[in-house]
C-alpha cells in the first residue's frame, strides 16, 4: 500500500505599504523658497488656489525652504487647513498656525481688539472691568473658550480663565483651539485673551520629511495679554488653548512639532491647555515634541471635509443715504463713515451655519458702552443666509465682531 502525503506551505509575498493622501494633483507644486514670512493666501496665488473655498489643496509636492515662515491665520483663512500632496512633503523653515498674544492693558476701550487665531483657531476675548462705568471682560471664543473670571493658581496667583481644546484624538473632524477669556480689573481696563492655536492636516502618498530641529509646525495658543508665567498681575488675559497637527504619510519624520496652550504655568515648568499633535506613519522616524499631546497610529483617511467650513461675515450697513459696503476684515480700521446717530442696519451674510441661528454682533466702541445686539435669525439656505441687526453706533471710532453660536 503506497500512502503519499501532500503537505502544501503558506507564502507571503512582501509588498511595500502604502497610502494614498487623496490629492489629485489639482493644484500643482507649492514651492515656497523666498525667505521671510509669507503669509498663506489662497488667492495670492497665479491662478488663485481652492477655487472652491473648502480649505482643501491638492498639491502634487510641498516645499518649505529654509529660513522661510508660512503663516496661517484666521485673518485670512476660514475653518482648518487641508494640505494633500501625491509626492513629498520636505519642510526646511516654518508652518505656523499659532494664536496671537492677547492684547495688553490699554488706555480705552476702542483699543481693546481681539487677538486672532491661527487658521481654524478661535478669538481671544477682550478685557474690561468689574467697576460700574466700563464696559465687562469678553469670554474667549470657540466651543472651549475660556469663561470670564479667575481661579486661584499656583503660589495663590490670581489666573484668568484660558481656552480648551475640544478636539478628539483621531482630530476627525479637525478643530483648532479655542481662545482665552479677558481678564477684569477694578477701575480700569484688563488684558485681552490670547487667540486659539490653528488646525492643520498634511498627507502625502510617500512621505512628510522635516528637515532638522529649527524645521517646525506650530499650532500653539497666543499667551494672554500682559502675562508673566502664565498668571502673576490681576487682570492678566488667559491664554489661548493648543490647535491641531495630522500628519499623514508612509513616513514621517523629524523638526519639531508644537501645539502647546499660550501660557506657562505659574512654575515655569508646564503649559495650559494643551492641543493635539497626531502622526500616522508606518514609520514614524521621531520628531521634537516641544508642546501637546502626541497621539501615534498607522495611516487613516485623512477624512477632508466636503463642503466649506462655517463662516460668518458683515457685509454692509445701511444708512437713510445709502448702503456702505464692509470688507469683513475686522482687523483694518475703519470700513466706513457713518454721519448719523440714528440707528442703522448691520446686514449680515453666513455659509453653512444653520438655518435660525440667532448670530450676535458685539460693538466696541471709543466712547460709549460695549453693545451686544442679536441679529434677526438666519434665514436663506444652509450654503447662503442672511440676517440684520439695528444698532446706533455711539460718536468715535467703534470696533464690530459678529459672532453666531450653535448645537450640532
Amino acid at each position: 500500500m503506497l500512502v503519499s502525503i501532500l503537505c502544501f506551505a503558506n507564502v507571503g509575498v512582501s509588498q511595500a505599504q502604502t497610502f494614498n493622501s487623496g490629492s489629485n494633483g489639482s493644484d500643482g507644486a507649492l514651492n515656497l523658497t523666498t525667505p521671510g514670512t509669507i503669509i498663506f493666501d489662497p488667492k495670492s496665488f497665479t491662478p488663485p488656489l481652492n477655487p472652491a473655498g473648502d480649505n482643501v489643496y491638492n498639491f502634487t509636492t510641498i516645499n518649505i525652504a529654509a529660513g522661510v515662515t508660512v503663516k496661517l491665520t484666521s485673518k485670512v483663512l476660514t475653518g482648518p487647513v487641508y494640505w494633500l500632496a501625491t509626492g513629498d512633503v520636505t519642510i526646511g523653515g516654518i508652518v505656523d498656525l499659532s494664536g496671537e498674544t492677547g492684547h495688553g492693558f490699554v488706555g480705552t476701550a476702542g483699543e481693546r481688539i481681539p487677538a486672532a487665531g491661527g487658521a481654524g483657531g478661535y478669538l481671544g476675548g477682550v478685557g474690561g472691568s468689574s467697576s460700574a462705568g466700563f464696559p465687562s471682560a469678553e469670554p474667549g471664543n470657540g466651543p472651549g473658550g475660556g469663561p470670564v473670571g479667575t481661579y486661584t493658581g499656583p503660589f495663590g496667583r490670581t489666573c484668568t480663565n484660558g481656552g480648551t481644546f475640544t478636539g478628539s484624538q483621531f482630530l476627525i473632524p479637525l478643530v483648532g483651539g479655542s481662545g482665552g477669556s479677558g481678564g477684569s480689573l477694578a477701575g480700569s481696563l484688563g488684558a485681552g485673551g490670547g487667540g486659539g492655536g490653528g488646525a492643520i492636516l498634511i498627507a502625502s502618498s510617500t512621505q512628510i520629511r522635516l528637515l532638522s530641529g529649527a524645521a517646525s509646525i506650530l499650532a500653539n495658543g497666543g499667551a494672554g495679554g500682559a502675562p508673566f508665567q502664565g498668571c502673576q498681575n490681576n487682570g492678566d488675559g488667559g491664554p489661548g488653548s493648543g490647535g491641531a497637527i495630522r500628519l499623514i504619510a508612509p513616513y514621517v519624520n523629524g523638526g519639531t512639532l508644537s501645539a502647546y496652550g499660550g501660557n506657562l504655568n505659574a512654575t515655569g515648568t508646564g503649559y495650559l491647555g494643551n492641543g493635539v499633535i497626531r502622526v500616522e506613519a508606518y514609520t514614524f522616524g521621531g520628531a521634537n515634541i516641544a508642546g501637546g499631546v502626541l497621539i501615534q497610529s498607522t495611516p487613516f483617511s485623512p477624512a477632508v471635509p466636503v463642503t466649506p467650513p462655517s463662516s460668518i461675515k458683515v457685509t454692509s450697513i445701511v444708512t437713510s443715504t445709502g448702503t456702505i459696503p464692509i470688507n469683513a476684515n475686522p482687523f483694518s480700521f475703519p470700513d466706513a463713515t457713518i454721519n448719523t446717530s440714528a440707528p442703522v442696519t448691520v446686514n449680515v451674510q453666513a455659509q453653512y451655519v444653520p438655518l435660525g441661528t440667532v448670530p450676535k454682533v458685539l460693538v466696541i466702541s471709543e466712547t460709549g458702552p460695549d453693545q451686544t445686539v442679536n441679529c434677526s435669525p438666519l434665514a436663506g439656505t444652509l450654503q447662503q443666509s442672511t440676517c440684520s441687526a439695528s444698532i446706533t453706533f455711539p460718536t468715535g471710532g467703534s470696533r464690530g465682531f459678529v459672532k453666531a453660536t450653535w448645537t450640532q
